[in-house]
């Protein structure tokens, strides 16, 4: 009986812990910054500068717990790990995957959710997920960092990606300046954006909130399973709005009353 007891109230205490570091926001001063790259990709061309204004940002990707909450709260519907809709990449193709629940841990970073789920986890928060702008300027810490944490290329303990084996618990890693952790690598982050490869030839110059329309949205930072070249700060890659993939996350973002967010 004593064990039972005991065993319950070390699993509340793990879930209030859970809850208390991955539901911190961070408050992200504005500025200006170098958004894209010159010598990358040609949907990272051309460099240019960028005004963000002030906004709130979650310090860790969305949890596990953290979502099942909301689902529990009838406000979001349940993350898509064992339906067979979550895809993942072989290397080739995408393949359906089921995730048991067995296979998951409270502080995980929720994944195999939709654009529209994840975008419906925010609101119900009274949020939005962060324009690309954002985002980058966010993982850049204000700097003009290639990597959240600065320069030097990524390794096993900077961030989770191809080489670390597989997805991390959350805050595994150290923050950036701005006091984010994670925004390289563990899973790809959805963002507001629509995806147009040429957007950056005629990007607003201040807050910048994407294309009007598109088929796909824009997810960043790279994911547990993702090569080195895929996690730079300027990276961008496309992803159907409708579809769950297992190494897709996600963070949400409180504007200040003058930045816009699709």
């Amino acid at each position: 009986m004593l064990v039972k007891r005991f065993g319950y109230s070390l699993w509340i205490f793990i879930l209030f812990l859970s809850l208390r570091v991955s539901g911190q926001l961070v408050q992200i001063s504005g500025g200006i910054f170098k958004m894209g790259c010159n010598s990358c990709e040609n949907d990272e061309k051309p460099e240019h500068e960028v005004t963000v204004s002030d906004f709130k940002m979650d310090s860790h990707e969305i949890t596990d717990l953290q979502y099942d909450s909301c689902v529990q709260s009838g406000r979001c519907s349940p993350a898509h790990y064992e339906d067979s809709l979550c895809m993942i990449w072989d290397g080739k193709s995408f393949k359906k995957l089921i995730i048991q629940k067995s296979l998951r841990k409270p502080g995980f970073p929720v994944t195999c959710v939709t654009w529209h789920q994840a975008q419906a986890y925010c609101r119900s928060r009274g949020m939005k997920l962060p324009t690309e702008a954002q985002w980058e300027y966010a993982a850049r810490g204000g700097a003009g960092n290639l990597y959240s944490w600065g320069n030097e290329p990524p390794t096993t303990d900077k961030c989770s990606y191809l080489e670390s084996g597989g997805i991390q618990t959350v805050g595994k890693y150290k923050p950036n300046s701005f006091g984010l952790y994670d925004m390289t690598g563990n899973v790809w982050e959805w963002t507001a954006d629509y995806y147009e490869s040429e957007y950056y030839k005629y990007s607003e110059s201040s807050n910048p909130s994407g294309p009007a329309a598109g088929l796909y949205r824009v997810i960043r930072g790279g994911g547990w399973y993702s090569t080195s070249a895929q996690l730079g700060a300027s990276n961008r890659l496309w992803f159907s709005p409708d579809v769950p993939e297992a190494s897709i996350g996600f963070r949400c973002v409180k504007s200040s009353p003058s930045a816009t967010n699709r």
